[in-house]
């Protein structure tokens, strides 16, 4: 992969209504355009006063001083000489800003009308000129709408972490507030653009279900109810007493997001019963591709979008049964489906707003069009609006009760839903408005009080009882995403499923007791001592050829794959061995293997990642003495990495237990850091303990060519024997080779990255965001280097 060559391209399509210069009536036109000390000129359209070029012009871009604006001169050719016809100077910072799409080859940097416009008296100017512009580069064409946003932030001496910190750096408000205001709009509308749709799902029925054993062991019944889960999204239906052939006939919806398009609804059958715990009788996995690709398909036929109104398609889907009454049952669940792409949501409706009449003008202002003489397209209108929808500097709630221009802004007004009669309209955001009034305007979806909704985080929590809530939130915590609880929530990135974390019970309420309430003795000298001395016997224990009898019991517990391991169960002699074992090459691949600037997560893990270090800090770490000094351990090179990016890869008991590398580069020595056993838990890390900086560490750093210099740190945690290498330093490795491996226990892997050296996949940030882990395989692709 090459370096940047960036290049501006200028497409000058065509004109219109141009002043007529020649006693023919017509002109001549042409158009002279200006950058930086560079000029460039179309053909001449003879005789014409709407001319059309198409003529396009690569302009090579400095990337130490990037123009700032185009300016455009038209031009009636003459036998000696030229006229005049107007000027246009288009000002890159606004352009981007206002359509929030830097890329040429982005779908969504539509071609712009510009007003000619002129200083000089007593010249009759008119018409405007169609301009398409846009960053290109030829030889990295996977460059995404983020990385340049990045490259044009670094161009420009704007970078993310510079807007999000410059009134804390005494920089002029002026530039300070249009910066900020910049970023906003590109998060908020990089936020909005991420929607594509909404699914809406009836669970109609199950057909052929197994009988269980009942309480008494007496005789056999059923009482079924289904939990469905989606992302973030978890439901439960209500129980049909006494039936193998249960209807419920339940009806919920969900938005989708980008990320998710490859994601599974996962369907899962239980029998509940009233004294003992709920029985798991079967469960499906659905993949909501081929739904959505339906969806768009029928939109995409249909020009009225009559068709989408027409209902759901009804599915009968096989039953994974869980019981061994399996193969003499032919279980099924039958649901509906329908997605609707946001695309047709958006057209179903008009809703009020209280934009301001310049607002509204600037509507036509940016299409290069007059308010009072020029009419909008309806995709012009769309864009428009989508604009100030996701615009943070605008409100997301309702005017007043009378109708009035409140002292903000509004896109939206509605105070309670005009189908349904939803109070409270006003407090959601826009965009859950519009698909709220969306679904109640379908002709089959209008009582949304059939709608099954559930406070639910997991499948897990949702089968339970209000006995086993109550014994889960003494012992384990409350359940809620990204709160600092014993149970662990993380996000499956793979399927999108929220999962909890299998750990024994004694151990979850030992480390909730332990860091919750008792921070001072784990403080101790002598805490650190007693856990130093478990993690050296538990390692002699399961070093011990007894131990080989932990094996089968670790595996269903936590429901191991065992197809992913390259050796049998019987080859190893100690549960050591099996802990860190290897896994066939073919269970991990590295993802975009001809790209080194693609980077990899160097471990199956829990991850969070951040944009800057200081941004972990207020979100995740919360040790007093954490620093950065003091994880390397190393006041000098911490220097490096002021301003960095961070990432956090947790692995837990379960999890393959070999790391590996990221990145490509040059590997240096490994530094040895002794230091106490502390569990990685998120309990312990969003704790006053340090426990980075006081762990069991060892640092090494990998001179890439793509990502500068990367900080490599091991940590050991609790009942980890040992950091082992098996890694050669000196070295040059390749992405997924192997570094090294923990003995039993939970460990983690933390990377530091140089300031503006990379940037991390979107859904990681996400999450992190909100204090939420993702659930990451060794070699999955997690950020991109910037070509820069």
């Amino acid at each position: 992969m090459s370096e940047l060559n960036v290049f501006l391209r200028i497409n000058i399509i065509e004109a219109k209504n141009l002043a007529a210069k020649d006693r023919n009536g017509f002109s001549d036109p042409f158009v002279a355009i200006s950058i930086s000390d560079s000029t460039y000129q179309t053909h001449v359209v003879n005789k014409n006063l709407n001319p059309k070029w198409d003529a396009i012009f690569d302009h090579k871009i400095d990337l130490t001083k990037p123009p700032n604006e185009i300016h455009l001169t038209c031009w009636d050719k003459d036998t000696f000489g030229k006229d005049y016809l107007g000027e246009i100077y288009i000002s890159l910072d606004k352009l981007w800003e206002s359509n929030g799409h830097i890329a040429y080859d982005d779908e969504l940097n539509l071609p712009q009308w510009h007003l000619l416009t002129t200083n000089r008296k007593n010249e009759d100017v008119s018409g405007q000129v169609l301009v398409k512009v846009g960053l290109r580069d030829k030889d990295n064409k996977s460059l995404d709408a983020r990385e340049w946003n990045s490259i044009w932030r670094k161009m420009n001496s704007l970078s993310i972490n510079e807007v999000q910190s410059s009134s804390t750096e005494g920089t002029s408000s002026v530039s300070s507030t249009k910066s900020t205001i910049r970023h906003e709009r590109s998060q908020s509308l990089s936020s909005l653009s991420d929607i594509v749709g909404v699914i809406f799902l009836e669970i109609v029925c199950a057909v052929d279900l197994p009988p269980e054993r009942n309480v008494t062991g007496l005789g056999f019944d059923m009482d079924p109810f289904v939990v469905v889960s989606f992302a973030k999204n978890t439901f439960r239906t209500k129980v049909i007493n006494h039936s193998l052939n249960p209807q419920w006939n339940e009806k919920l919806h969900f938005p989708i997001k980008k990320q998710e398009i490859n994601f599974q609804i996962k369907f899962s059958v239980y029998d509940w019963d009233k004294f003992s715990q709920n029985d798991h009788i079967a469960s499906l996995l659905y993949d909501v591709k081929p739904l959505i690709d339906r969806g768009i398909d029928v939109m995409n036929k249909s020009q009225d979008y009559e068709n989408m109104n027409e209902g759901l398609l009804e599915e009968v889907l096989p039953l994974k049964v869980h019981s061994k009454l399996a193969s003499k049952h032919d279980s099924k669940l039958v649901i509906k489906t329908k997605f609707m792409p946001y695309d047709y949501l958006r057209r179903q409706f008009c809703l009020g707003s209280t934009l301001s009449q310049e607002t509204i003008d600037s509507f036509f202002t940016r299409f290069g069009k007059e308010p009072k003489r020029h009419a909008l397209q309806f995709e012009e209108v769309i864009s428009c609006l989508e604009q100030y929808l996701g615009d943070a500097s605008f409100s997301h709630h309702s005017a007043n009760p009378d109708g009035e221009e409140a002292d903000n802004e509004h896109l939206i007004y509605l105070q309670s839903c005009p189908i349904c009669n939803r109070p409270n309209l006003d407090q959601l955001s826009e965009t859950n408005i519009i698909t709220h009034v969306a679904m109640c305007a379908s002709s089959d979806w209008g009582n949304i009080d059939k709608f099954v909704t559930g406070d639910f985080v997991t499948e897990s929590q949702a089968q339970r009882k209000w006995v086993s809530k109550i014994i889960t939130k003494v012992g384990f915590g409350g359940y809620k995403i990204g709160g600092n609880n014993a149970n662990i929530i993380v996000q499956d990135r793979k399927s999108g499923q929220l999962v909890e974390e299998k750990m024994a019970a004694y151990v979850r309420l030992g480390i909730r007791l332990l860091y919750r309430g008792g921070l001072s003795k784990m403080d101790s000298t002598s805490a650190k001592k007693l856990l130093e001395s478990m993690s050296i016997k538990q390692g002699k224990k399961f070093n011990h050829p007894s131990s080989v009898a932990d094996i089968k019991p670790f595996v269903k517990f936590h429901n191991l794959d065992l197809d992913e391991v390259a050796d049998s169960l019987d080859s190893f002699k100690n549960f050591n061995e099996f802990f860190y074992r290897k896994l066939k090459p073919e269970a991990r691949p590295c993802d975009s293997p001809q790209d080194p600037y693609v980077l990899v997560s160097p471990a199956d893990c829990r991850m969070m990642a951040f944009p800057t270090i200081t941004n972990a800090t207020e979100l995740w770490i919360k040790g007093q003495s954490f620093s950065i000094a003091r994880l390397l351990d190393d006041d000098l090179a911490a220097k490096d990495y002021e301003g960095g990016s961070l990432g956090i890869f947790r692995l837990a008991p379960q999890d393959y237990h070999r790391f590996h590398f990221p990145v490509e580069g040059e590997l240096g020595p490994i530094k040895d850091i002794p230091g106490a056993y502390f569990t990685v838990n998120p309990m312990a890390i969003r704790s006053q303990l340090d426990v980075y900086g006081e762990n069991k560490r060892a640092i090494c750093y990998i001179n890439s060519p793509q990502f500068g210099k990367v900080a490599y740190i091991s940590i050991g945690a609790m009942m980890v024997g040992s950091i082992v290498f098996t890694s050669t330093p000196s070295s040059y490795v390749r992405r997924t080779d192997e570094h090294g491996y923990f003995a039993f226990g939970g460990s983690t892997v933390i990377l530091l990255f140089q300031k503006g050296k990379m940037i991390w996949d979107e859904d990681l940030l996400a999450n992190s965001g909100s204090c939420l882990e993702t659930l990451v395989r060794m070699g999955m692709h997690v950020g991109k280097a910037l070509r820069y």
